[in-house]
């Protein structure tokens, strides 16, 4: 069993593959003149309804860990409590045109999904959230800061400064074979040589801006991910209420990367997040 399909119990996994039958669209949109793949979960009924919606930044980089299975099921749980919950494949893999930049231009495929979400006649387009896993949550941070009009996010073992990664993980600058492959930054951007490599870096830095966060925000790590290092969530947390924006930060002493056997809680913590600043969520 893949790591992530473990995430769900046969009970939850059965029930999500259920509830989406019928409710759920596999999406085309534009993004930078691109064609992005995407995914969209909606409650049962939305005729004359206006709902809000999750949009969920997934985790992985190009073709590495994209499961649809696994996204409609995590879709799905958002659905089941009444929100449209959408999910963009990002660009540069089997479902979307283009090159995966792991934080770079790529940001505005979630950015046109947010756009496209608002336009549905069944979503109200003040009442937008955003949850990121991993490299969802370093999408999830970017988006913030380049104006998503977002309520309330939260982030899971999410990446704040690839930089800091890449000095230890040498395939986020040269890329990996497995899964259909992936270039790495420094071929995509012509080479590391002179301030392109630090430039671009930088802007993959979005903790260095976290002052300026504006949406309340919830970041949920675990103190034993030996993938996303622990303090990079703490750091963000300080800076980011520093700015006089609330945030909750939940932290597991045992939790690695996956937050595998903490997902019920976590998750149950993030629905809450949504809800409470969801204010008209019981009207609906």
């Amino acid at each position: 069993t893949p790591l992530w399909r473990a995430r769900f119990s046969e009970d939850e996994w059965e029930a999500a593959m259920t509830s989406v039958d019928g409710h759920a669209d596999l999406l085309t949109y534009s993004s930078d003149g691109l064609r992005i793949g995407g995914l969209l979960v909606r409650p049962a009924s939305t005729e004359g309804r206006r709902l809000g919606a999750v949009v969920v930044n997934r985790d992985g980089i190009a073709g590495r860990d994209l499961d649809e299975d696994i996204i409609l099921a995590d879709l799905a749980r958002y659905a089941n409590e009444g929100f449209v919950a959408v999910s963009s494949a990002y660009r540069g893999n089997r479902l979307s045109q283009g090159v995966d930049e792991l934080g770079g231009d790529d940001v505005n495929d979630v950015l046109s999904l947010v756009t496209l979400v608002q336009r549905l006649d069944y979503v109200d387009p003040s009442r937008i959230f955003m949850v990121g896993f991993g490299r969802g949550g370093l999408m999830t941070y970017r988006a913030l800061e380049m104006g998503a009009p977002v309520r309330a996010a939260a982030v899971i073992a999410g990446i704040a400064d690839v930089e800091q990664l890449a000095a230890s993980n040498p395939e986020i600058s040269l890329g990996f074979e497995d899964q259909g492959g992936w270039e790495g930054l420094a071929k995509i951007h012509g080479g590391w040589d002179g301030p392109e490599k630090g430039r671009q870096l930088e802007r993959r830095n979005p903790r260095a801006r976290a002052e300026d966060g504006k949406a309340p925000l919830m970041i949920v790590h675990g103190r034993m991910d030996e993938t996303v290092p622990v303090e990079q969530a703490l750091d963000m947390a300080v800076r980011w209420q520093s700015g006089g924006t609330p945030v909750e930060t939940v932290m597991y002493g045992d939790g690695d990367h996956s937050l595998v056997e903490q997902q019920a809680d976590w998750q149950a913590r993030v629905l809450a997040w949504i809800k409470r600043h969801d204010t008209r969520s019981l009207l609906n």
